[in-house]
C-alpha cells in the first residue's frame, strides 16, 4: 500500500537513476583490445659458440654472464611496461578516431579540452577540476621536457602531458602467459593486449609495444654484451703486453748466454731457459685464449642476441570489449527499484514521525542541532564539559 500511495515518487527515483544509467551506457566510448601473441626467446647462460677454444686449467676468463648476457623471459612483461618502451610508443604516431588526426600520444593528451569536456570539468568533474589547478599552483617548478638534461642532480623531469601519456599507457597495455599461470623461464608464450578507442589504434599500438620491446630487450642485450667485450679487450691487451715482456726476456736471456749454451750443459742455465720458455708458452696459450674470447664475444653480439618473435600478429578486433552497455543498463535498473524503494521507505517513516506529537518534538530537535547556531552550541557545551 506504501508502494502504491508512494508511486509516483517511486518511479521518479528508479527512472532518474535508470535514465543516468542509459545516459552512462550510451555516452561512454566505445573501447577495443586487441592482441598479439609472442615467443620470449632467451640466450641459454651454458651456450658456447661452435668452435670456442677450452679453458686453460686453472684460468677464470668468464664475465660474470658468458654467454646469456640478455634479460630472462621472465621479466619481458615488465619491460613491456617499462618507462623506456612507453616513452618510446608515445612518441610513434597514430591516428586517432576521437580527433581524426595523425599525432603523437603525448601530443593527443596535451590537446586543447573540446567544448563539452570544458562543460564537464567545470559543472560534473568541478571538485577534480579545482584540485588540479590548486596543485599546479602549489607545483609551480618548472620541468624539463623527457630527453633532455634534468635537474642539478641529473634527473630527467617528464612535462605534465608527457607523464600523462606514460599513465595513459600504463592502463592500456597488458601481458600474461599464454593460458594462464605465474610467468616462468618455461613459460616462452606471452599474450599482449592493447586497449584504446578505435580497432585501428589498438592495433597499431599493439605492434609498437612488440616492436619497441624487441628493440630494448637487444638494447640491454648489446648493453651487457659491450661490457663483456671491453673486459676481454682489456685482458687481451694485457696479455699481449706480458707475452712480448716473456719473448723479451727469452731473447735477451738466449744472447747474453749464447756462448756459454753452445760450449756445453749448464744445467742453472738450462733450467733458467726452460723456465722462461714455459713462461712464453704459457702466455701465446693465454692470448690465443682471449683471441678466441674476444671473438666469440663479438658473433655472440651479433648473432646471439634475445629475440621477441611474434607467433600470432594483433589485428583489429571487430567488436568492442568495453563498456558492456547492455550489463551497465541491468544494472542502472536494480539500482534504479532500490533507490525508488528506499525513498518511498524514508517519506513514509518521516510521515509517520511528524504525524506523532513525540515525534515531532524529537524531529524539531533535530533540526534544530543540525543548524550552524545548533552545531556551534553543542561545540560549546562540549568545551565546557571538558573544563569541568
Amino acid at each position: 500500500m506504501t508502494l502504491v500511495r508512494e508511486r509516483g515518487l517511486f518511479v521518479l527515483v528508479a527512472g532518474a537513476v535508470v535514465l543516468g544509467g542509459l545516459t552512462y551506457a550510451v555516452a561512454s566510448p566505445s573501447q577495443y583490445t586487441a592482441e598479439s601473441t609472442v615467443v620470449r626467446e632467451a640466450v641459454d647462460k651454458d651456450q658456447t659458440l661452435p668452435g670456442s677454444l677450452p679453458s686453460l686449467p686453472g684460468l677464470d676468463l668468464s664475465t660474470g654472464d658468458a654467454g646469456g648476457s640478455g634479460p630472462p623471459p621472465s621479466s619481458y612483461p615488465d619491460l613491456l611496461t617499462s618507462r623506456e618502451v612507453r616513452l618510446a610508443v608515445a612518441r610513434d604516431t597514430f591516428f586517432f578516431p576521437t580527433t581524426g588526426r595523425h599525432s603523437t600520444v603525448v601530443a593527443h593528451v596535451d590537446r586543447p579540452a573540446s567544448l563539452g569536456q570544458r562543460l564537464l570539468n567545470y559543472t560534473v568533474w568541478l571538485p577534480w577540476t579545482l584540485k588540479e589547478r590548486a596543485m599546479q599552483g602549489l607545483g609551480s617548478e618548472t620541468v624539463s621536457p623527457i630527453g633532455t638534461p634534468g635537474d642539478e642532480n641529473g634527473l630527467i623531469v617528464p612535462t605534465e602531458a608527457e607523464q600523462e601519456a606514460l599513465d595513459m599507457l600504463a592502463e592500456a597495455v597488458t601481458a600474461e602467459a599464454q593460458g594462464g599461470g605465474s610467468l616462468g623461464e618455461t613459460r616462452r608464450l606471452m599474450t599482449i593486449s592493447t586497449t584504446a578507442p578505435g580497432p585501428g589504434l589498438a592495433a597499431r599500438l599493439n605492434e609498437s609495444f612488440v616492436e619497441h620491446l624487441r628493440r630494448r630487450v637487444r638494447a640491454i642485450h648489446a648493453q651487457n654484451t659491450q661490457q663483456d667485450l671491453r673486459f676481454v679487450r682489456t685482458r687481451l691487451a694485457d696479455a699481449r703486453r706480458e707475452l712480448k715482456q716473456a719473448e723479451d726476456s727469452l731473447s735477451q736471456f738466449l744472447e747474453q748466454n749464447r756462448s756459454v749454451l753452445a760450449d756445453g750443459d749448464v744445467p742453472a742455465l738450462s733450467f733458467r731457459r726452460d723456465r722462461l720458455r714455459r713462461q712464453v708458452r704459457f702466455k701465446e696459450q693465454l692470448y690465443s685464449q682471449l683471441q678466441g674470447r674476444l671473438t666469440e664475444t663479438r658473433l655472440r653480439l651479433q648473432r646471439r642476441q634475445p629475440v621477441v618473435t611474434v607467433a600470432e600478429q594483433a589485428a583489429p578486433p571487430p567488436t568492442p570489449s568495453a563498456p558492456n552497455r547492455l550489463l551497465i543498463v541491468f544494472i542502472s535498473i536494480g539500482i534504479g527499484l532500490v533507490a525508488g524503494a528506499g525513498a518511498v521507505y524514508f517519506r513514509s517513516l518521516r510521515t509517520s514521525v511528524e504525524e506523532d506529537e513525540d515525534g515531532q518534538e524529537k524531529l524539531a530537535r533535530i533540526r534544530q542541532g543540525l543548524t550552524v547556531a545548533g552545531l556551534a552550541q553543542g561545540v560549546r557545551d562540549e568545551i565546557g564539559k571538558r573544563r569541568n
